[in-house]
């Protein structure tokens, strides 16, 4: 029988990505090892990591479900065994770390979500950027010239494409959350 890993990171069976996101960072902080001295502190710390990356996938999460539910064995899963286990080795390296190498991990900044207003600040600000070389060839004089011109459609389309991309992420990963139940 596995763990519930709703009830380790403290979320509903219906979490989005985004609220299994927040209770990851919260948890994760909470329960290192370097952080918290009880001693259990290093058993937390994974089964906290091993909640997240089996919530977070969707795959693994299906077969979590299902298997929760009708309380057969998950780990009797070929991928869901490897997850489990790769879970483990993570946050046991994870939790050799201080805190602030640990945050300073690529895995622990991929947990990062975005607020919804600064989506929607990097929607508007991508989609100006985005439309900032065709008001600048309409509008722009003749003394600025071909260079600037240049200069607008190098650098604002990436940023443009930049912004807007983030914010279609984050949206994305806030769909089910935004959701009205």
């Amino acid at each position: 029988m596995v763990a519930d890993y709703f009830k380790i990171l403290e979320i509903p069976e219906d979490a989005s990505e985004m609220e299994i996101k927040r209770a990851y960072r919260q948890k994760a902080k909470q329960f290192h090892p370097s952080l918290n001295k009880s001693s259990d502190a290093i058993d937390q710390f994974i089964l906290v990591n091993e909640a997240y990356e089996i919530l977070i996938h969707k795959n693994t999460h299906e077969i979590y479900l299902q298997d929760f539910r009708t309380h057969h064995d998950p780990l009797k899963h070929e991928v869901y065994y490897y997850w489990i286990n790769a879970a483990r080795t993570r946050a046991a390296q994870h939790a050799s770390l201080s805190t602030s190498e640990f945050v300073k991990t690529k895995f622990y900044r991929n947990t990062h979500m975005y607020s919804y207003p600064l989506l929607l600040l990097f929607l508007i600000l991508g989609l100006l950027l985005l439309l900032a070389p065709f008001v600048a060839v309409v509008t722009v004089e003749q003394s600025l010239g071909i260079f600037f011109i240049l200069a607008v459609i190098f650098i604002a389309w990436p940023l443009g494409l930049y912004f807007f991309v983030q914010s279609a992420i984050g949206f994305q990963s806030m769909k089910k959350y935004m959701a009205v139940k």
